[in-house]
Order: structure tokens, then sequence, then C-alpha cells
């Protein structure tokens, strides 16, 4: 069966949202059949206690804008049969070479919590068997974060000491997990959203099938506890965030590589991810990070 030249028919639509929240007509949008403005976007997300940074590239684009007017974009990026879309903070924007044939370049952080969370103060006096999800709450409402999400197993989880800590949200984040270290907790913002899960112990946010592979997966031993990890490279896919969970078929390996054999496909726990996706060329690839799932 032939496969639709939608699958990979790119597109990235762009508008620019003022500060007072007013989405501005000026916009980019790509046409779905014809010649595409020449757009790249760049970025690395992970689950590190970071903010999630990518940059956009645009030639020959000749708005005046400034961060003075506007304060956020919205993209719509991905293939024109499975985008998705999602809203950034914008840090800065530039002209990285003047000219008729300059590239505008534009600083983005994923989602609606800015900067500011990292050095926000939290105070957390905690008992013996506190639940992990009500402490996540706290820090939820100090970060004027929308939701908090955890996994099956991070959900059970509860103090078996009693935990104290005055600092920034980040290295609560960071107290939270050597408190659960064994159990491979990871919390993380997804955007505007505190996250937990146990990465190593079947906790994912999302599950998504990866059925083309660039190169085969690397993989590394991991911990004294038998813990592998795990790298792969292959075509973007937009939905994909670090906390989700990826399965390469057997199916996929016999298909890129002719290998024969095996047992089961193999699944991990994304981490981390960097990606480089285009409108033009052949710029559409992501390389994960994570955990094999044991």
């Amino acid at each position: 069966m032939a496969l639709s030249l939608e699958r990979f028919n790119r597109i990235i639509d762009i508008s620019f949202i003022t500060k007072q929240g007013d989405i501005n007509y000026r916009s980019i949008v790509c046409p779905r059949h014809g010649i595409k403005p020449d757009i790249q976007i760049n970025g690395t997300l992970g689950s590190d206690g970071m903010l999630w940074a990518f940059h956009i590239m645009i030639k020959n684009f000749y708005y005046d804008l400034s961060t003075e007017q506007y304060s956020r974009i919205k993209v719509r990026a991905g293939y024109a049969n499975n985008p998705i879309t999602f809203e950034a903070n914008i840090i800065n924007m530039y002209q990285q070479s003047p000219g008729p044939d300059g590239t505008t370049i534009i600083e983005c952080v994923y989602g609606n919590v800015t900067q500011d969370w990292l050095d926000t103060m939290v105070n957390l006096d905690y008992d013996k068997g506190t639940k992990l999800t009500d402490i996540l709450d706290t820090l939820k409402n100090k970060l004027n974060a929308t939701d908090k999400v955890t996994g099956k197993l991070s959900k059970e989880l509860s103090l078996d000491e009693p935990l104290q800590f005055e600092g920034s949200a980040r290295e609560a984040f960071t107290r939270l997990e050597e408190r659960f270290q064994d159990k491979h907790l990871q919390v993380f913002m997804r955007g505007d959203k505190v996250c937990a899960v146990c990465l190593t112990e079947g906790d994912s946010i999302e599950e998504h099938i990866v059925q083309y592979l660039s190169a085969p997966p690397r993989k590394t031993p991991g911990d004294k506890d038998g813990t592998w990890t795990t790298q792969i490279t292959a075509p973007w896919m937009p939905e994909i965030l670090p906390g989700d969970e990826l399965t390469i078929p057997l199916q996929t390996y016999i298909k890129n590589y002719q290998l024969v054999g095996g047992k089961k496909n193999q699944k991990m726990h994304v981490t981390k991810m960097s990606f480089h996706f285009g409108t033009k060329g052949s710029v559409n690839q992501m390389t994960c990070d994570g955990y094999i799932v044991r």
C-alpha cells in the first residue's frame, strides 16, 4: 500500500500574540501545496529541571516585531496530517543577517511557565507517610501551573522519612528525585504542568510507537541496579515529549536494518530529546535519550 504524500508534507504555521493576549494578524501560514517559506525549528527538551528551550529561524521575514509588542507565539508544526499546536514565551527576537536574505531568530521557551519559576522560593515541611501527589500540589500552586501529572507508580509514592526544605522550585525537584532515587523518579515541567514519573519502573505520560529509525538504537549499561540507557535517532514526531514512552516494534528493526530474530519490542522512557525540523530540505530529525523499560 502506497504511503500518502501528506505523511511527509511538512508545515510550520506561526501566529504572534500580543502582551494583551490578542493573536495578531501578523502570522505565517505554510501553503499546503506549492512553495513553502523557509522555516526551521531547533530545540532541546529535557527533564533535568531546566526549561525547554528552542528557537525558530525564518528567512526573508520582513515584519518589524519586538518583544515589547509580542510576548508569546503560537506554533502549529509537524506534518500536514499530524501537526501539533503549542504556545511558547518569546525570550528574544533579532535579525541574524540583515538584508534581502536575512534570517530572523526567535528564541522561545516552551509552555506558559517562564524563567521565573526556576527561582521561585518554596517551603516544604512534610511528615513521614505524606504522598508525593500532595507535595506536587504545593509546587503546582507556587508555580501557578495549570495541573500536576503523575504516572501510575509515582502516584503511589510516599515519604519514608520527614521532608523539610526551603529553596528554589528547581532545587525542590532535585530533592524529591533524591528521596525516591531507588524508584528512578524524575520531576519536571512539561509545558505548564508539573509532572512526576518513575521512568524505569513503567511510568509514562503518553505512549507512542516509532515506525521509522534513522540509525540503530545505541545501548549503554546503566547503574548498579542493572538499568540500561538508550538513544535513538528518528524522523521527528512532534507529539513526543520527555516523560513519554516509546515502543520500537520488532518489525521496525526488520524493515530498517533487515534484522531477523528477537523476541519482543523494545520500549524506552524519554528523559531528554533534541529535534531539528524545517519546511525545506531534510531537517526533520529527533534524538531521544532515555531508559530501557525493564
